[in-house]
């Protein structure tokens, strides 16, 4: 056996041994790996290592060969004792070597490794060596470690995500403590962070937060743990504290490091904050505490922070429940969607729909949207659900557009968080895009009260939209502020008339002449006017005679997950009795 260290061992044949040798020689330095061979003694002196080694790691093979302990020196101090191990138990049982570890190389970079090898045994079965081969897999790991971070990090702020936080959480709260020892959890939402995406865009807001998340990590302790759950809310866990005093100053700490000024791009902001604190040893009901505690602590914000006190905070925790159940039906897709006909009164056929959310709640049975829409709107999960209604409202849209051979209107709501949200547009091109719905018969709807709670970009937004052929309809005429200033300022194409104001017009004289004057006016400004609310042939005779161009209500049809069997038959009273 050679083992001069210019090549691998080679089994010499009565013939052509250099040949053989140059021919395998050649083979190894082609290779795009590491190959060696090293002793079965406990250090794996080397014998062989192919030259390679030098570009990965930047050590000669001549100093790999004449250092006996260059490899063990050169494993990460994490490794090491794995690796040795690993190798140890090969040299014992003889088994394949197969081990991922990390070394140092000469400038001082980590290089990720595979590391395969197999026992050398010689004609009797005694054990010559260990053969095997060293493969970079950095970058492999690298890309393993970007998608880890993208599953179990936040990658605004750095901070555990929601998902992988409850993880962290559930296995503190299961580990045994002594008995006076309790977890902690500081539950923290900003104060009137709306404010700074409003005044200075939504890129300033997601630096804003990216500087937090920074801080507040600064602010741990050893075994503390923070997340981003969300939006504008964070959480600390700390896992073992003796008496409330430590949460407070943990919570002290975390609203110091937050209204300290943030500089940035030559101006100055200061963010405030409201931190809820619940203590205890069950995950679920910590979570809707600190919750519910940090709403509380809002309306204490000289002090900051708040305990969970059950007497004052329990119908703070019951919403913390709603929002917990209402985000597990958006991530389980507990919601569908009813379809409410709109009529045209001049052509007394259906031209379109109204898009409606319903939730079926697995033990409730269905849930009133006024119960649930408002907390969406809230808590932010509107966003997630929006984008599901704009997906599938556009979808079920297209199918009746081709049922039907014709265009067919379809309506979907909008709220102000959605309209607020710097990738609404995109979600509104995407959803058209995917069901090749026309954009001309998308209808999107505003109240006046999303365009009064919006920020600087709405106008733009809503030209964007209005400028890629999508109708714009402004919801619940009336019943909103300033009406006559939204539509001479937004680029309104539908006025949908409050049912307010149809409920009584064929019972009440001055109910009717205020509802005149609204259609008086809207077709004034030339606007496609739509009377909701319509539930008696006499009130359809009303708005029609008054100049009303559509309608929709109970006596044309009830809101159907089913449309198409509405829209089978083209007269209203038709809809109204397959309805």
């Amino acid at each position: 056996m050679d083992v001069r260290g210019d090549h691998p061992p080679v089994a010499a044949g009565s013939n052509g041994y250099d040949d053989v040798a140059r021919r395998y020689r050649t083979l190894v330095e082609q290779l795009p790996l590491v190959v060696y061979v090293d002793a079965l003694d406990e250090a794996s002196s080397n014998i062989f290592t192919s030259a390679q080694v030098e570009p990965l790691l930047g050590y000669t093979t001549a100093e790999w060969l004449g250092d006996s302990d260059l490899f063990v020196r050169l494993l990460h101090p994490d490794d090491r004792e794995r690796v040795l191990t690993a190798h140890s138990r090969t040299h014992a049982t003889h088994e394949q070597l197969s081990v991922e570890y990390r070394l140092i190389a000469k400038d001082g970079r980590v290089v990720w490794i595979r590391d395969e090898g197999v026992i050398v045994f010689d004609d009797d079965g005694e054990p010559l060596y260990l053969q095997g081969y060293l493969l970079d897999i950095t970058s492999e790991r690298e890309a393993q470690e970007q998608l880890r971070q993208m599953a179990l990090y936040d990658p605004l702020t750095g901070l555990a995500n929601r998902a992988f936080f409850h993880e962290q959480f559930q296995h503190t709260v299961s580990i045994r403590k002594e008995p006076h020892q309790q977890t902690a959890l500081l539950f923290l939402d900003l104060n009137d962070f709306k404010n700074v995406n409003d005044r200075w865009g939504h890129d300033v807001g997601d630096k804003v937060l990216a500087t937090l998340g920074v801080r507040i990590q600064e602010t741990l302790r050893a075994g503390d743990a923070a997340a981003r759950l969300g939006g504008d809310e964070f959480a600390v866990m700390v896992p073992s504290i003796a008496e409330p005093a430590e949460a407070v100053r943990v919570a002290e700490r975390l609203l110091d490091a937050i209204r300290a000024p943030i500089e940035l791009e030559r101006r100055q902001l200061t963010v405030t904050a409201s931190i809820g604190i619940a203590v205890g040893g069950n995950v679920q009901e910590m979570l809707q505490e600190s919750d519910a505690a940090m709403y509380r602590a809002k309306t204490q914000q000289d002090v900051g922070y708040a305990f969970f006190e059950p007497e004052l905070d329990t119908a703070a925790v019951q919403r913390s429940r709603r929002v917990i159940e209402l985000r597990e039906a958006v991530e389980l897709g507990q919601f569908t969607l009813d379809y409410q006909p709109v009529i045209d009164l001049g052509a007394h056929e259906i031209t379109g729909y109204e898009a409606l959310l319903r939730w079926q709640h697995p033990t409730k049975g269905a849930v009133a949207p006024l119960e649930f829409i408002p907390l969406a709107e809230e808590s932010g999960l509107i966003v997630p659900l929006g984008r599901w209604v704009l997906e599938e409202a556009c979808r079920y849209g297209a199918m009746l557009h081709a049922e039907m051979g014709r265009d067919v209107r379809m309506s979907v709501n909008v709220s102000a968080r959605q309209l607020e949200h710097p990738d609404f547009i995109g979600h509104v091109q995407a959803a058209l895009a995917e069901s090749t719905f026309p954009p001309h018969c998308l209808t999107l709807e505003l109240t006046e009260s999303v365009l009064l709670s919006s920020g600087e970009h709405t106008e733009q937004r809503l030209a964007a939209l209005k400028a890629s052929g999508i109708t714009l309809a402004l919801d619940d005429f009336g019943t909103g502020y300033a009406s006559l200033s939204y539509l001479q300022r937004f680029p309104v194409d539908i006025v949908k008339i409050d049912r307010s104001f149809t409920d009584r017009i064929d019972s009440a004289g001055a109910d009717l002449v205020l509802l005149k004057g609204i259609i008086d006016l809207g077709n004034a400004l030339g606007l496609n006017l739509v009377a909701e609310g319509i539930q008696t042939q006499a009130q359809h005779e009303i708005v029609r005679g008054l100049g009303c161009h559509s309608a929709q209500g109970f006596y044309f049809g009830y809101p159907t997950a089913d449309a198409l069997r509405e829209l089978a038959g083209s007269h209203p009273s038709e809809a109204l009795s397959s309805s």
